[in-house]
Parts: C-alpha cells; sequence; structure tokens
C-alpha cells in the first residue's frame, strides 16, 4: 500500500504548463499561417496588405487549412510528420514576416489585452491547490472530453481508441481541434498536461477570433478610412459583452432567493466569443475555418485570373477543418453553401463546386471513422422551437407556442447590447460599393441560417449543442453592423442611455461568468448544490491517485472508478491515461451503444454501492472489462464497510482512495511512488 509524496504545487505545475504550451503554440501552428498566406499570395489574397493584416490573415488561415491538413499528416506518418509539415510552411512564409519589428511599436496597448486575455485563460483553466485541497473550475465539466481526446491523440496518432468506454474498434468524433493541443503535449515529451496545452489553443483561438472579425468588416467594407485600429479595439470590446442575461439573474434572486454562478443558465444558452472560446474552441475553430472559407470563396469569384483557383481550393480545405472541428457549425452554415453554390453555378461560375469538391475529398477520412467509430444510435437532429426561459422548454404544443411568439424578446435579451447596434445600422446609411457587397451579403445569409436553425432545429444526442452553436451565426453579423456603428464619432449619442445600460449589462455579465466559473458556489453565496468540484480535497486525492496510476500501472490497465457516483464523471479525464471500463451513464459520447453502455453501468455499479465476495468481485471486473478498480470514501460500499473491501487489497492506499486489482494480473510496475 501506496501514497504519493508532494514535490510540487499542482497550481505551479499548471502555470509552468500553460506558460510552455503558450509559447509552443505559435512556433508550432501559428508561424505556418504564413506559408499558407504566401502560397495564397499567388492569387493575390494579401500582398498588397500591411503587416498586421498579413498577420490577421496567417492566423486564420493557420486555423482554417491547417487542422484538415495535419490530420491527414498524422494519418499517413504521425506525430512527426504534422510538425515537419508545418516545419515547412513556417520556413516557406519567413518572408512574409518581414516588418514584424518596426510593426510592433505603438502595439503596446493590445499586448496588455493579450495578456489580460491569458489571465483569464489561467483563471479559468488552472487548478488551484492549498493545504490538500484542489479547486478547479466549473469548465472541468467539458474539459473532461477535450483531456480525454487530447490524450488519446498524443499516444495513439488518428483514429483512436473511445476513451470513455473500453470496446473494440475507433471513437468517432470531431476532434480536428485537438491535434494541437495533442502535439503540443507530445512534443514537450508529455510534461505539459492535456488541460494546459488545451488552454494554449484556446487562448490563440480567441485572438483569432478578434482578426476574423476585423477581417470580415474590412472585407465587407464596413471600416471608415482611418478607423482600422478603433474598429480593431471594438471588436475585442464586443467579444466580452454579454446578453441582458443579468436581469434574469436579478429576477431569480427577488423571487427565490438565489443566484447562479452562470449567467447563461435562466434560458437556452447563447454565449458571446469570451466564454465560447473558454469552453467550446473547437466549435470557435469550426466557425473561423467556415467564415475564412467563405472570405476565400468571395475573393475568389471576385477575380478572373486562373490562380483564383488556388483561392477555392484553401476554402475547400476551409470547410474540410470545420467539417472535422463542429458537425454542429457546419450543419448551420452548409445551407449557405447550397444556396451560394447554386446560384454561381447559374451565373457559371465553378469555384464554389470546387471548393465542395475538395472539401469533400479531404472529409473522406473523418467521414469514414465516423461511420465505423458509431454505434448506430438515434437521429441526432430534431425539431423543437427554441424555448424562452425554462418555464417553457417543454414539447407541448403550448410551451411550443409560447416559445414561437416570445422568440424575438429571446433573441433581444440575449444579445442586449450588439442586438442595439444592429438595429441601428439597419436605420442608418449603409455601403453601397461593390466591392464588400459579397461579404455584406454573406453576413446576411449566414444571419439567416443562423436564426432558422437556432430557433427551430436541436440536437438529441446529450445537450442542444446544434442549438446553441448555430446562435453564433447569429452574431457575428450583429457584432460586424454593431463595430461599424460604434466607429462613428456620434456613437455614443446615437447608442443613447440604453446602449450604455446594455453595454454595461453586458460587460459585468461577463465578468460575472468568468468569476462565477471559480468563486461563486456555496456557501458563501445563495446557490444551488453543484456536483463539480464540491469535495475540494477529494479532488487532490484524486489527482494524486491518478498521477499514481500513470507512472505505476501498465500502459493498457482500464481504472474504473464508481459510474453512477455522480451524473458525470471528470476527474479520470483530466488527470490519466488509465481509462475506465465505462466512464458514466454518457459513456456514449464517442460512438459507442446506448444499450451497451447501459449494460456496463449497471453490471459495475454493484461493485461501489454494496459489499462482495471476491470471486463476484472478480466476475463482474472480467464481464466488465475492469482491469483495476478506484475505490473512494464517498462509495457507498466505502461507507457501509467503513473502508475499501477487504476482499481486495490495495496497490495504493489513503484515507480517501484505494486502488486494488480485483485479479491481481495487474500489478504495480515498481514499488515505489
Amino acid at each position: 500500500m501506496i501514497g504519493r509524496g508532494v514535490c510540487m504545487s499542482y497550481l505551479l505545475e499548471d502555470l509552468g504548463g500553460l506558460v510552455g504550451a503558450t509559447l509552443l503554440a505559435p512556433m508550432l501552428f501559428c508561424l505556418a499561417g504564413f506559408g499558407l498566406l504566401r502560397l495564397l499570395d499567388r492569387a493575390g489574397l494579401a500582398a498588397a496588405e500591411g503587416f498586421w493584416p498579413r498577420a490577421g490573415w496567417a492566423m486564420l488561415l493557420s486555423l482554417a487549412i491547417l487542422p484538415v491538413l495535419d490530420v491527414l499528416a498524422i494519418r499517413a506518418i504521425g506525430m512527426p510528420g504534422m510538425l515537419l509539415l508545418n516545419g515547412a510552411l513556417a520556413m516557406l512564409g519567413v518572408s512574409r514576416m518581414k516588418g514584424a519589428t518596426s510593426a510592433c511599436h505603438g502595439a503596446g496597448l493590445f499586448l496588455l489585452i493579450a495578456l489580460g486575455w491569458w489571465l483569464i485563460c489561467a483563471w479559468t483553466l488552472m487548478d488551484f491547490d492549498r493545504d490538500g485541497r484542489l479547486y478547479q473550475s466549473l469548465v472541468v465539466f467539458d474539459m473532461v472530453k477535450h483531456a480525454a481526446v487530447i490524450e488519446q491523440i498524443a499516444r495513439q496518432g488518428i483514429p483512436f481508441t473511445d476513451p470513455f468506454f473500453a470496446r473494440d474498434g475507433i471513437a468517432g468524433y470531431y476532434h480536428y481541434f485537438y491535434v494541437w493541443p495533442a502535439a503540443i503535449r507530445w512534443a514537450s515529451g508529455f510534461h505539459i498536461s492535456p488541460v494546459m496545452a488545451f488552454a494554449a489553443c484556446a487562448y490563440w483561438t480567441g485572438i483569432a477570433v478578434v482578426a476574423l472579425l476585423w477581417r470580415i468588416a474590412a472585407d465587407a467594407s464596413l471600416i471608415r478610412e482611418g478607423r482600422g485600429r478603433r474598429v480593431l479595439m471594438i471588436a475585442i470590446l464586443l467579444c466580452f459583452v454579454a446578453g441582458a442575461d443579468l436581469l434574469f439573474m436579478a429576477l431569480r434572486y427577488l423571487m427565490v432567493g438565489r443566484i447562479e454562478p452562470e449567467i447563461e443558465n435562466w434560458n437556452s444558452e447563447i454565449r458571446m466569443f469570451a466564454t465560447s472560446t473558454i469552453w467550446v474552441p473547437h466549435h470557435i475553430l469550426a466557425l473561423v475555418a467556415g467564415w475564412t472559407g467563405l472570405l476565400l470563396n468571395a475573393r475568389a469569384r471576385s477575380r478572373e485570373t486562373p490562380q483564383r483557383l488556388w483561392l477555392a481550393v484553401g476554402a475547400g480545405a476551409a470547410y474540410a477543418s470545420m467539417f472535422g472541428a463542429s458537425v454542429w457549425i457546419s450543419l448551420t452554415l452548409a445551407p449557405v453553401l447550397i444556396v451560394w453554390g447554386m446560384m454561381a453555378l447559374w451565373r457559371r461560375d465553378g469555384t464554389l463546386l470546387l471548393s465542395g469538391v475538395v472539401a469533400l475529398l479531404l472529409s473522406v477520412p473523418q467521414c469514414l471513422d465516423l461511420i465505423h467509430g458509431r454505434a448506430p444510435d438515434v437521429f441526432p437532429v430534431a425539431l423543437h422551437i427554441r424555448p424562452f426561459t425554462l418555464l417553457f422548454a417543454g414539447h407541448d404544443l403550448t410551451a411550443q407556442l409560447w416559445s414561437l411568439i416570445l422568440l424575438p424578446l429571446n433573441y433581444a435579451l440575449e444579445f442586449g447590447f450588439v442586438m442595439l447596434g444592429a438595429s441601428l445600422y439597419a436605420r442608418s446609411a449603409r455601403p453601397t460599393d461593390a466591392a464588400g457587397r459579397p461579404v455584406r451579403a454573406l453576413l446576411l445569409g449566414t444571419l439567416v441560417a443562423g436564426l432558422l436553425v437556432a430557433s427551430f432545429l436541436q440536437s438529441v444526442i446529450i445537450n442542444n449543442d446544434l442549438g446553441w452553436r448555430a446562435a453564433l451565426f447569429i452574431l457575428v453579423p450583429l457584432m460586424i453592423w454593431t463595430m461599424r456603428v460604434a466607429q462613428e464619432d456620434d456613437a455614443a449619442r446615437r447608442f443613447g442611455a440604453l446602449g450604455g445600460l446594455l453595454l454595461a449589462l453586458g460587460l459585468t455579465g461577463t465578468v460575472w461568468d468568468i468569476v462565477g466559473l471559480r468563486l461563486i458556489r456555496a456557501p458563501a453565496f445563495p446557490v444551488r448544490a453543484i456536483e463539480v468540484n464540491d469535495d475540494p480535497a477529494m479532488a487532490h486525492a484524486l489527482r494524486d491517485a491518478y498521477r499514481w496510476a500513470d507512472r505505476h500501472l501498465p500502459e493498457s490497465a482500464t481504472l474504473q472508478h464508481n459510474p453512477v457516483l455522480k451524473r458525470r464523471a471528470l476527474d479520470f479525464g483530466l488527470y490519466t491515461r488509465h481509462w475506465p471500463a465505462v466512464a458514466d451513464s454518457d459513456a456514449f459520447l464517442f460512438g459507442a451503444d446506448r444499450h451497451a453502455v447501459a449494460a456496463r453501468v449497471a453490471l459495475l455499479t454493484p461493485v461501489f454501492t454494496q459489499p462482495l465476495t471476491l470471486a463476484q468481485y472478480r466476475d463482474r471486473a472480467a464481464r466488465g472489462r475492469s482491469d483495476t478498480l478506484l475505490f473512494t470514501r464517498r462509495d457507498p460500499a466505502w461507507k457501509a464497510l467503513g473502508g475499501p473491501p477487504a476482499a481486495l487489497p490495495c496497490l495504493y492506499r489513503t484515507a480517501d482512495i484505494c486502488i486494488a486489482s480485483p485479479t491481481r494480473k495487474v500489478l504495480p510496475r515498481k514499488t515505489l511512488p
């Protein structure tokens, strides 16, 4: 029976990992965007622009085109092949980095903002520990799947096996975003944790969002001459402006005396860019890729030279990256691409058709993975009117009718300040020049598509990710139009007192969300019970135990925890590479059969909920593909026995945890932690 000696604070470990990953990410990936820029400059993409617009394009191209190329490289020759590809592209783009030193003069304010964004990522994604207690962010609720996929790609490549359910075959999941943090973990010799690698990539994705907003506004001719810097600052500000959600937080407190750690809990979720990038950067990367593809196609259609075909090919690669990063973003944009493509063919322009063919060809391996890696399941999309508050979340006719009637109010409250900005733009004189007309039409088209999908469709696999992420296509046009209005000298007068109130509510709401991820917990605040990190001492003990398991258990050994202790099991995905036989009742996320998941949960639950004989432990563990078992003081069986089962000697034992092997076939490779 062995424990672990603590040699370093987990906070310092995570901090060092985040710093290292933040520095590695641009060298491994972002610089390759300059190589892609050089290739597309042959078609006149940005050759005549200054350094910062070119740098923005390089960032967008790296997020849009590089993921699908990196995935194909990993499939072909592994992680080294991917890094060689990115290194070659970076070397190719060295000439496009000229002027970087002189361009940095006067950029001090933006560097300060970038540092502030990094501190937000650190605050929301690192673990804080003190006196044997580990304090986690609420983001770990989603981080469990992020970190698990990163670990799988770093160790197995692509395709990879299911980390949530031990089974033969491969997992079927959209994973393109996770390739970059996996490469960081691999390149660091597995010293940087998956979570910190993820955090660094989320940080750089957030910077790319600002580059995208500025580029869309520029290509739509919505930036007045000499206002580029001002528009960039407005874009940054709007990323942190939520809707008027705090009004409902105040109403809830007045009615029931309770608040929530997140402002979105009152309604069907619509997150702005700052918090979306922290929670779901893979969907944000898909959005960036999709919009970058649209911009490339718009430029290709405006040119007559044969070189424009390279822009169409680049757009196709961007759409393939979008599909590999988020199916839901792709489903929302698909109608726009289909309608636009048919209109282009009617005008005898085949560039969009070429982009579609390239996207389909590059997506074939991912499609095959989804087909072979996922068991037959329910149809993933259903009709449903977006509910207004939880009061109208039902499926009955009355609730649906009320939700339909209240849709305008629903969106007005959710989008707040940018909805007001868009309404001011609609009532003002708008640009009429031909150069920006295609992108302005795309803003309107994506808005309509986003509204239709977010309002009348939902995904039904686990959460309504389709409805939640489709709203991003509503958000982008509203932000762009608000940027147009806000850059004017009389913007404050036009927005008026209502604009000031909505801006204050939006900024305060984002601050609430960021602070609430860690601090708004009982008993300090009147909130409902939250399963995430409800026992910091146990969280610390679990991180210790999983570290011991990674150092001592055989590489392929499964480590099974209680699958029904909580609705969602979290810590295993964050801290170990020894996956359970079944994570929890939602372990079908990566494509496992729902009935097989339920059957294994039922088989293994008695191991942790009631005392059994040694023969029963061995039988259930063997049939449940569980090489080792992880008992904690919170398990009903532990409480009933006053400790771990005596029939199973512990390989690892502390006051909180016991790791045991039912068959004794799995033994530690070493005798010391």
